[in-house]
């Protein structure tokens, strides 16, 4: 990293729930990248901590799999690993298409409500946070009439969005949420369930080739680097 973080910001109830809070967005908006070490010793004398709650809040993250704790009272944020993406969207492929398909078949008007207010949500601003993201992709599933299938397809879901977060921190110039998802909020708001499906595998592929590219590109810069 070129620049330190801005970890500063309002405390909330507990000083492991601050580092929590401050850690996760820094590593979100991409102000530490994948691969990057986190030193309890470094971070406490930037945010005004004792070692105990940085611990604690690096336990939380590495748990939510955004961090990969080492020895000596050192982390790293974690690197996305193709063969799992790989298997993931695998099954992604397999799964939650079908579970649109079932989700749209089943939608009555509420459900299309959900969804424009999820697309609302999504598209507030060019580039999506984490949260929103996920939400706009459980609302599509979320009359899905098969609870297994359903679980099973947010399971991989939310798993695929950790990957994102930290293989995708940031996106291109051009990127536009709306543009990305118009097409699958469209389809399911019209009822077109076999349509819908049809775009979700496209949208995947799409998400899971920009994950080889940009981890490849990362690996590469890393391995001249070191050679």
């Amino acid at each position: 990293m070129t620049n330190a973080p801005t970890l500063a910001g309002e405390q909330p109830p507990t000083l492991t729930e601050w580092a929590d809070q401050r850690l996760r967005q820094a590593i979100l908006r991409g102000e530490f990248g994948p691969g990057d070490a986190l030193v309890i010793s470094t971070l406490a004398e930037q945010m005004g901590l004792s070692a105990t709650p940085l611990r604690e809040a690096l336990r939380n993250l590495a748990s939510d799999g955004l961090v990969v704790l080492q020895s000596h009272g050192k982390a790293r944020v974690a690197q996305v690993d193709l063969q799992e993406a790989n298997e993931i969207y695998e099954l992604r492929l397999m799964l939650e298409p079908v579970a649109l398909e079932r989700s749209v078949r089943n939608g009555d008007a509420a459900y299309r409500d959900r969804v424009e207010a999820a697309w609302q949500t999504l598209t507030a601003q060019r580039v999506a946070s984490p949260s929103d993201h996920a939400n706009f992709h459980r609302t599509l599933l979320s009359t899905c009439d098969s609870a297994w299938l359903l679980k099973m397809a947010t399971m991989l879901a939310d798993r695929a969005g950790l990957m994102i977060t930290v293989g995708l921190p940031s996106r291109p110039d051009d990127y536009d949420a709306a543009a990305a998802h118009r097409t699958l909020k469209d389809l399911a708001v019209a009822g077109d369930g076999v349509a819908a499906s049809k775009e979700l595998r496209r949208h995947l592929s799409g998400t899971l080739a920009a994950l080889h590219l940009i981890a490849g590109s990362s690996a590469s810069k890393k391995k001249e680097t070191s050679s």
